[in-house]
């Protein structure tokens, strides 16, 4: 399959009419394009890949329009995008606002408003024109779209992300369709075969990566703007994409043209204390998976999205060396898959079986009771290799989180994600107490006395990011006790965790968080 292809006039000569037969054709040549078995291959893949739109308008309209949302060229992708991305799209792309979709024009009133000189605002204002029919009136010539002209203020970005307009995105021929797009730096490299993880999968990932650098703005964009778009087309966003942080890019070179960008989000979408960054997987350049992981204290949470092009790939083996570059980054000691990722209201999870995937690997699930369930089975599935396991029994198995512990882990380690709520009301219930009017005024107060018990000396001196990023966190660890009585190292641990939360580069906070133990083990017993 890697190293076979028609020939040219033979694929150039078939004759496709159903959705379905030009769906197939379109996976295998992203396929080949991924995991070309020589240079030839991948051309002849490319060119058939340039065709794909032409055999789409050559498509009835019905069967036309079985391809929409998939993000294939000549087809039309409908979504509601948040406003950073369908500005950063409506740029390049001719997006226009779906009427037909939007059940109250008037929750667009304010996007339409800020954007009208005083003049043209008074008959809009007054009602004497509907919504719809005034954005028509009123786009100015420059516009490529009406969702172009109506994104052009950020000031607007509340309004829009409310009204949640739906979005009608024709792929036509476009670059950012999912059969074109592609990261335009990578260099073709050719493979005769699929990689496997090695036996022992914990040793494999405790294996430092060597490969891992950061990008520079140039690269992180083109990389960025692969990964928005490879969402986008299919219907999907992920936060860390849309408000990514291109001095926070990462990538990860996992051999044999196969590489994993990871993307941190923009400063001020970041999360208290996890640290929450997405990724995107891609092979040749093309985009073959993606998911997020966000790391908090020495566990983080994560999950992989393989597109369906590329199931039959080497999926268990990019899974098993994106944990290790994970592992490299930020120094994780355990991995937690939600049950979503497997299962848990997520009928295509069901499925596929994904819960086998993640326990072939070594996740367990963290209930005994569930543990049992699974071991009952796989050992079912180990005397019989036609069983599959039904879908109740998958849900059942879905009721919980997995998790994959690595040596060093230690059970006590373990923060429950359900204290970061907590975490957040404790940091409210701090505030309140202050009597300061101003919000920054008060917290800084807190932070000032935080740093105080920590035995900083020298918050003044500190850069103006630093004292942000202390600043920020500070209301949640305030109230920890007897904190003027911790050893030196343990409040130099806290204190240098909290000044790196607003540096260009989470990963430093991250790293931080590692070796900030007492403080979190302090904070998960004053939250219990």
């Amino acid at each position: 399959m890697l190293d076979r292809i028609p020939g040219k006039r033979a694929l150039a000569g078939l004759k496709l009419r159903r959705w379905r037969e030009v769906e197939a054709l379109h996976e295998d040549l992203l396929f080949l394009c991924a995991f070309a078995g020589s240079a030839g291959i991948a051309g002849e893949a490319r060119t058939g890949l340039a065709a794909i739109g032409s055999r789409m308008r050559a498509l009835t309209r019905r069967e036309r329009a079985l391809g929409d949302d998939g993000g294939i060229a000549g087809s039309v992708t409908a979504n509601v995008f948040a406003f950073p991305l369908a500005r950063w799209l409506a740029k390049t792309e001719d997006l226009t606002i779906d009427w037909g979709a939007v059940g109250d024009e008037a929750a667009l009133h304010n996007v339409v408003r800020v954007n009208l000189a005083p003049a043209a605002a008074e008959p809009f204002v007054d009602g004497e024109y509907g919504t719809r029919e005034f954005v028509e009136l009123a786009r100015p010539a420059w516009a490529r779209s009406d969702v172009h002209w109506l994104t052009k203020e950020s000031s607007v970005a509340e309004g829009w992300n409310q009204a949640r307009p739906v979005v009608k995105w024709p792929l036509v021929e476009s670059r950012l369709a999912v059969t074109h797009n592609k990261v335009p730096f990578v260099r073709r490299v050719v493979r005769r075969g699929m990689r496997r993880p090695d036996d022992d999968v914990a040793a494999q990932i405790t294996t430092p990566l060597q490969s891992v650098e950061r990008l520079s703005r140039a690269h992180a964009s083109q990389v960025v703007a692969c990964a928005r778009a490879a969402l986008a087309a299919r219907c999907r966003e992920v936060d860390a994409m849309t408000y990514a942080n291109l001095d926070d890019v990462w990538w990860c070179d996992l051999g044999e043209g196969v590489a994993l960008a990871v993307i941190g989000i923009g400063i001020e979408q970041r999360l208290a204390l996890e640290t929450n960054t997405a990724y995107l997987l891609v092979a040749n350049g093309v985009p073959i998976g993606y998911g997020g992981v966000t790391p908090l204290y020495r566990q983080a949470n994560t999950g992989i999205n393989i597109f369906d092009p590329f199931r039959g790939s080497e999926a268990a083996f990019l899974w098993v060396n994106t944990l290790r570059a994970f592992r490299t980054l930020y120094a994780t000691r355990r991995f937690l898959i939600n049950a979503y990722q497997f299962g848990a209201g997520n009928a295509e999870a069901i499925q596929s079986g994904a819960f086998w995937f993640y326990y072939r690997l070594g996740f367990r699930p963290v209930s005994l009771a569930t543990r049992k369930l699974a071991a009952r089975d796989a050992q079912r599935m180990a005397a019989d290799r036609k069983y599959r396991s039904d879908a109740r029994t998958l849900r059942a198995l879905a009721s919980g989180n997995l998790h994959l512990d690595l040596p060093g882990f230690d059970q006590a380690d373990f923060f429950d994600e359900a204290l970061l709520a907590k975490a957040g009301a404790r940091a409210a219930r701090r505030m309140a107490r202050e009597t300061a009017v101003s919000s920054t005024l008060a917290q800084r107060n807190v932070a000032v006395a935080l740093a105080g018990d920590l035995g900083v000396r020298d918050f003044e001196k500190w850069s103006p990011i630093e004292r942000t990023g202390f600043t920020r966190l500070a209301p949640i660890f305030a109230d920890l006790p007897r904190l003027r009585d911790w050893p030196d190292a343990d409040r130099d641990a806290l204190a240098s965790m909290l000044r790196a939360k607003a540096l260009p580069q989470e990963q430093t906070f991250a790293l931080r968080a590692t070796r900030a133990e007492r403080a979190f083990r302090s904070l998960a017993r004053s939250l219990t």
